[in-house]
């Protein structure tokens, strides 16, 4: 929660300077002191003025960079219109010196000039940390009192609930005469299947992308992250409360059979989806799609060793959890040519070689449960994700879905990985005839972002004739076959 920006003067709202750290109201002038204003005075009071460091990771003109240091040598001396010349001198001599549009943006009065030198530092680094900050108190998404939170190196408290969460759901019932509802496999339409009724046609997902940086930002703003066990469910039809466990976001009551969709907590401990994809493999596709997969070679061969036919089966579809990333790259790649001299009878000459490259990698997919477990969820193949729809909690009248279990910064790291093994297969290839040249291809992620998807999977259970378990999936757009190994009863 943020500080109560509310003037104590006149009750307007305050507004939070960066330059001069000072918490002021334009209404009726009051002042108030902040953490960031006595630091400030305290260093000021020492004769010096502070060290600057600079975030522009480029080559710097040095006419841009003594600007620069001019302008923050007229900001010690209180010369604010001095500075700004300063500043905006910089960045006409060198565009891209993201510093000089930087501190433009802390000094301008003007929020149209803020955010317009904001704009520009982001479009040459999407990442750029402080831009994004203060981007994001203009935008209002954090106060003033959290980004200068979110400056310090203090984390969220983690705080494990004792005791079940309560929950605010949704209950899928028709409007109509309140029965049932379903989902239309062909339209994707809800449907009631006592009256009639039918839904609106779902509409296909815009962008709505988080910024990897904001977020992580505005958690960092957070004073507690709460770690929930259990939540409990007041079922708004008979009145009946059950506890859930932490993974369910839709269920049935076992008193009445009502249809309940979670759509928050009372501590705010997760999201909702940001859009689904509707199921297009059918129950009885599913199941043949394993029958084959049982048939192939491989099951065959392995039947030579022990008994996998299968003697009965379970076979459920549900919406699975996934984060989704895009990121923007850059590329490293040097070539090291560990031949003597001598031998270097081909072009290039030199035994070191480094390129750069621009590239990008879009719907990496990050299952987002720890069950199923990894090894089969990653064998599901990729989901055509242009047929993303808007989430609505009646899309889950038919099949139930899972709460992500893995949050975003987890699924970050692991993305990033199959980022990182992507671009080394790309551009890690040696030539022919390159058996002495070593290739080293480094990734920077310089823009990442991410959205959470609710995706379509048939989860089977396969009991053998010799009493193993095998769990297979399906991916329930494209039919593709997950099995996993055969284990022992209990």
């Amino acid at each position: 929660m943020g500080i109560n920006l509310d003037c104590p003067r006149c009750g307007k709202r305050m507004t939070l300077d960066f330059v001069t750290a000072t918490v002021s109201c334009k209404h009726c002038g009051y002042v108030r002191t902040t953490g960031l204003e006595a630091r400030a005075a305290e260093i000021k009071a020492k004769g010096r003025r502070p060290t600057i460091s600079l975030t522009h990771s480029g080559e710097v003109n040095p006419r841009a960079l003594t600007l620069f240091h001019t302008g923050h040598d007229y900001l010690f001396q209180d010369k604010k219109a001095e500075a700004i010349r300063a500043f905006q001198s910089a960045a006409e001599l060198q565009p891209d010196f993201l510093d000089a549009h930087l501190w433009l943006a802390k000094t301008a009065d003007d929020e149209a000039v803020k955010r317009d030198h904001l704009s520009t530092i982001l479009a040459y680094n999407p990442g750029h940390m402080e831009a994004t900050r203060l981007m994001m108190v203009l935008n209002g998404r954090l106060t003033p009192e959290q980004a200068e939170r979110a400056l310090g190196g203090e984390e969220p408290v983690v705080q494990r609930v004792e005791g079940p969460v309560e929950t605010q759901t949704t209950t899928l019932k028709c409007p109509v005469c309140r029965g049932d509802l379903t989902v239309q496999p062909d339209t994707g339409r809800v449907e009631c299947r006592f009256c009639g009724y039918t839904g609106q046609q779902p509409v296909y997902k815009t962008d709505t992308s988080d910024s990897l940086v904001a977020a992580l930002l505005e958690r960092k703003t957070q004073p507690t992250r709460w770690l929930v066990g259990e939540r409990l469910l007041h079922c708004n039809e008979c009145g009946a409360e059950r506890v859930l466990e932490v993974n369910q976001l839709s269920m049935r009551c076992p008193f009445c059979g009502s249809n309940h969709v979670i759509e928050q907590d009372a501590l705010g401990s997760f999201e909702q989806p940001g859009g689904i994809v509707p199921f297009r493999v059918s129950r009885a596709q599913a199941g043949q799609a394993i029958k084959e997969r049982l048939q192939g070679v491989s099951e065959r061969l392995r039947g030579l060793f022990g008994n996998n036919k299968v003697a009965r089966a379970t076979l459920s579809g549900y919406y699975l959890p996934f984060w989704v990333f895009d990121a923007l790259l850059e590329v490293t790649r040097t070539r090291i040519d560990n031949r003597p001299s001598r031998d270097r009878t081909r072009l290039p000459t030199s035994p070191y070689t480094r390129t750069q490259f621009s590239d990008a990698q879009y719907d990496i997919e990050v299952c987002a449960v720890k069950s199923p477990p990894p090894a089969l969820t990653n064998q599901l193949g990729d989901y055509h994700l242009r047929e993303v729809v808007d989430f609505q909690p009646e899309l889950l009248a038919k099949y139930p879905a899972q709460l992500y279990s893995v949050d975003f910064d987890q699924a970050a790291l692991e993305a990033r990985g199959l980022i990182s093994t992507a671009m080394r297969i790309k551009y890690g290839q040696r030539e022919l005839g390159d058996d002495d040249v070593t290739i080293n291809v480094f990734t920077n992620i310089r823009q990442m972002s991410f959205r959470l998807l609710l995706l379509p999977v048939w989860i089977a259970t396969l009991v053998e004739e010799d009493r193993d378990i095998r769990t297979a999936l399906v991916n329930g757009q494209t039919g593709k076959v997950a099995l996993g190994k055969a284990q022992k009863p209990g």
